[in-house]
C-alpha cells in the first residue's frame, strides 16, 4: 500500500468516524447512561500505524567503539564492504502504514480515572535509505532488491497500560487523555536485515492519547490518536560470528522508535 492509498484510507475512516458520532446523536437522548458507572468492562480494537526510527549517525563510522574492540582485519574488512568510505549516513526513507488489533480491560477507579490494559499485536515496517551503496555481494546473497534501500519488518506483542483522564461527557461524546508505558517484543525473523542491522527485539515506550468516546444505542465507540516513543536504543553493535556482521549498522549512534496509531475502540 503507497501513501496516496493510505491518504485515501484515511480518509475513508474518518468519514466512518464521523457518520459514527453523527449516528450517536441523532435521536438527541443519552445513550448508555449507566455504562460509565461498571467497575470492570471489556472490549477490543482495531487500528492503523506507523513506525518511525529516530537516528543519530556517527559522523565517522570508525568513531563506533566496535572497531577499537577488534582487530585491523575486522576493520579493514568493513571498509571493503563500504568501498573505503568512513563518511555516510542512513535515514528513514519512507513511512509505511500498519495495522494493529487488540483486546480492552478497563478498570474504573474513579468517575474522572480509568486504568486501562490493551494487550495486543502491531505489525508494520520502516525503512532505511544509505547515501552509500551497499556492498553488491551482500545484497545478492540476501535476496535484497536495492543496494541503497532496506526495509524493517516488525510483529510486535504490545503489552500497555495506563490511565485515561476523562472529561465531562456532552450528551453522547466524552474527551479524554490517556498516559501510559507500553512494553513490546517483536516477533519478526529478520533474516535478510541481520545482514546489515542488527535490532533488539524488545523495547519500552511512553505513550500519550487523545480520544473522544462516543456514546451509541448499544455500545461505545472510541476514536483515539496515539503517539508512543521510545525510551531505549534498538541498535545492537554485536559481532557473534555465528551471526551475519553487521556492518552497516556500525554506522548508527542511537536508533529510536517512535509510532503513531490510530485507534479505534468497540466496548
Amino acid at each position: 500500500m503507497n501513501l496516496l492509498k493510505l491518504k485515501y484510507f484515511v480518509v475513508i475512516l474518518t468519514l466512518f468516524v464521523g457518520s459514527v458520532y453523527a449516528f450517536g446523536q441523532r435521536k438527541g437522548v443519552n445513550n448508555l447512561t449507566f455504562f460509565d458507572d461498571r467497575q470492570l468492562h471489556f472490549g477490543f480494537y482495531l487500528g492503523l500505524n506507523t513506525m518511525d526510527y529516530r537516528i543519530t549517525n556517527y559522523n565517522n563510522v570508525l568513531e563506533n567503539p566496535v572497531f577499537a574492540s577488534n582487530t585491523d582485519d575486522f576493520k579493514k574488512k568493513a571498509l571493503e564492504y563500504y568501498g573505503n568510505n568512513k563518511e555516510f549516513a542512513a535515514e528513514v526513507y519512507t513511512i509505511l502504514p500498519g495495522f494493529t488489533v487488540g483486546g480492552v480491560v478497563n478498570y474504573r477507579l474513579n468517575r474522572d480515572f480509568d486504568l486501562r490494559f490493551t494487550p495486543g499485536m502491531s505489525l508494520g515496517s520502516r525503512s532505511f535509505k544509505y547515501f552509500i551503496p551497499l556492498n553488491e555481494a551482500l545484497v545478492e546473497e540476501n535476496g535484497m532488491d536495492k543496494q541503497t534501500y532496506l526495509t524493517t519488518p516488525s510483529a510486535y506483542v504490545d503489552l500497555p497500560i495506563g490511565i485515561r483522564y476523562k472529561g465531562f461527557r456532552h450528551f453522547n461524546t466524552r474527551p479524554y487523555v490517556y498516559l501510559g508505558v507500553t512494553y513490546r517484543q517483536d516477533l519478526e525473523n529478520k533474516r535478510i536485515t541481520e545482514s546489515v542491522v542488527h535490532l533488539k527485539k524488545s523495547g519500552e515506550y511512553a505513550e500519550i492519547g487523545l480520544g473522544i468516546d462516543s456514546y451509541l444505542e448499544y455500545f461505545r465507540f472510541t476514536a483515539e490518536f496515539r503517539f508512543s516513543y521510545g525510551l531505549n536504543s534498538l541498535i545492537r553493535h554485536d559481532t557473534d560470528p555465528q551471526r551475519p556482521i553487521p556492518f552497516y549498522g556500525f554506522i548508527f549512534k542511537e536508533l529510536d522508535s517512535n509510532i503513531f496509531t490510530l485507534i479505534f475502540y468497540f466496548e
